[in-house]
């Protein structure tokens, strides 16, 4: 798993905090889907409910921060 400085960290917050559009802390399916519709115009909603799945590991129906940043960390760019 890849290390990040605070400021590569800080900069991933960034990304996280422009998708979470309701600035609730967390990301949900809708917000989800249209990060992965900008990483992968072609993405389909099944394949957002799949991947916000994956990366939701608590099943809280929401992808927090460190969830995000794990995901981010170990393969954001396979969408």
């Amino acid at each position: 798993m890849k290390t990040l400085n605070d400021k590569q960290i800080e900069g991933i917050k960034e990304h996280f905090s422009f998708f979470d559009r309701d600035n609730n802390g967390a990301i949900d399916l809708e917000e989800f889907a249209e990060l992965l519709k900008v990483l992968s115009p072609e993405s389909t909603q099944t394949q957002a409910q799949k991947g916000f799945s994956l990366i939701d590991t608590d099943g809280s129906g929401y992808i927090e921060f460190d969830e995000f940043l794990e995901w981010w960390k170990t393969c954001w760019w396979e969408y």
